[in-house]
C-alpha cells in the first residue's frame, strides 16, 4: 500500500511540475509541441492551397419579388461591374404564397435571354394561410458578362396558379472575375 501511495505521490508532483513549466515558460512548452508535430508540404503529401477572392470582389446580393393576382413574379439583383463575369456559389429561394398557389418553376438568370439555371424547391411547413416552399442550389454557376449590356442578375418564380397575395426572396452570394 505504502508502494502505491509512492507511486502516485511521485506522478501527481510530476504532474504540478509540468503544469507549472508550462505556466512559466509557455513559450518553450509551445516549442517543445511546434517541435514534436512536423507538417511537410511535399510533391507525395501536398497541402491543398485554397485561394480567397479579394472583398472587392465578393457579390452577396438579395432581392425581393411580390404575387399580386398573377402567377408570376421577378426581382432582379445589384448590377455586376461592367466587364466583370459573375460566378455563383451558392443561391437560394424561399417563397410563400396563398395555399394552393405553389410554385412550378424558380430560376436565376441574367437579365438578358438567359441562360436560366432553375432551383428545385421544396414544400415546407404550411403557416395559416401561406404555403411556403424553399430551393437551394450548390456548385459553381457562370454568368459571363456581356460587353455592351453588362450583367444583371435576376430570378424568377412561376407559380401553378393566380396567387393573390405572397412573396419570395432570392439570395445569391459567389464572386466576379475578369470577362474573357
Amino acid at each position: 500500500m505504502n508502494f502505491a501511495k509512492r507511486i502516485l505521490m511521485v506522478a501527481g508532483a510530476s504532474g504540478l511540475a509540468g503544469i507549472l513549466a508550462i505556466a512559466i515558460a509557455p513559450k518553450a512548452a509551445h516549442a517543445l509541441v511546434a517541435a514534436l508535430v512536423q507538417v511537410a508540404n511535399t510533391p507525395s503529401s501536398a497541402v491543398p492551397v485554397m485561394y480567397a477572392p479579394a472583398a472587392s470582389n465578393v457579390y452577396f446580393a438579395t432581392c425581393e419579388g411580390y404575387f399580386s393576382s398573377d402567377a408570376g413574379s421577378s426581382c432582379s439583383m445589384p448590377p455586376v461591374p461592367v466587364g466583370r463575369s459573375l460566378v455563383i456559389e451558392a443561391a437560394s429561394i424561399l417563397s410563400q404564397t396563398e395555399t394552393g398557389s405553389d410554385p412550378v418553376n424558380a430560376a436565376i438568370y441574367d437579365s438578358g435571354d438567359g441562360p436560366f439555371f432553375y432551383i428545385p424547391m421544396e414544400r415546407q411547413s404550411t403557416q395559416g394561410f401561406l404555403d411556403n416552399f424553399n430551393g437551394q442550389l450548390q456548385g459553381r454557376i457562370t454568368l459571363p458578362a456581356i460587353s455592351s449590356f453588362g450583367l444583371t442578375p435576376s430570378c424568377e418564380v412561376t407559380l401553378g396558379q393566380n396567387s393573390n397575395f405572397g412573396e419570395f426572396y432570392c439570395t445569391i452570394s459567389g464572386y466576379t472575375i475578369p470577362a474573357n
